[in-house]
């Protein structure tokens, strides 16, 4: 039996791909701050990693040229090039993730402003997201923005 049309439109809309990868990322997330630290501590999670990576390649550099090679090539990193760049937006996500790592022992771990269970009611919010874990997660992002402005003045003007 052939599929109609329209059966055919339904199949293709549930059927997973790469629409189903995007979705996760297209929600709204501007009314929902622990829905963006959700998916910025991800994403800083796989900058973090590939900063140790590359940091590690980097620093065995002594074993191919010695040390003394190595200390020269650091020195002549003066001034904002794209290497002082890419290190600002690499500590900027390791400042974001360990930041958001402490809210998230905080809560998880200790159970601080999850508050007690409720009877689902649409709209659903979920009472953690209207007390003491929405006032962290401000905090977080305002921390994590104030230290990485003084980051980069440290890093660029001084």
């Amino acid at each position: 039996m052939a599929r109609r049309p329209r059966d055919l439109v339904r199949y293709l809309d549930l059927r997973p791909g790469w629409r189903a990868f995007i979705d996760p990322f297209i929600l709204n997330i501007w009314n929902n701050p622990e829905r963006l630290a959700f998916h910025m501590h991800r994403i800083t999670g796989v900058i973090t990693a590939f900063f140790i990576f590359f940091h590690i390649i980097s620093t065995s550099a002594p074993a191919r040229g010695g040390w003394e090679a190595w200390l020269e090539e650091v020195a002549n990193l003066d001034g904002i090039t794209p290497i002082s760049i890419l290190f600002y937006i690499a500590m900027g996500a390791v400042l974001f993730h360990g930041l958001n790592g402490v809210r998230l022992l905080l809560v998880e771990a200790l159970a601080l402003g999850i508050g007690r269970p409720e009877k689902p009611k649409p709209p659903y919010i979920a009472p953690s997201l209207r007390g003491f874990q929405r006032r962290l997660i401000h905090v977080v992002f305002a921390l994590w923005i104030v230290l990485w402005i003084a980051l980069g003045y440290v890093l660029f003007l001084t």
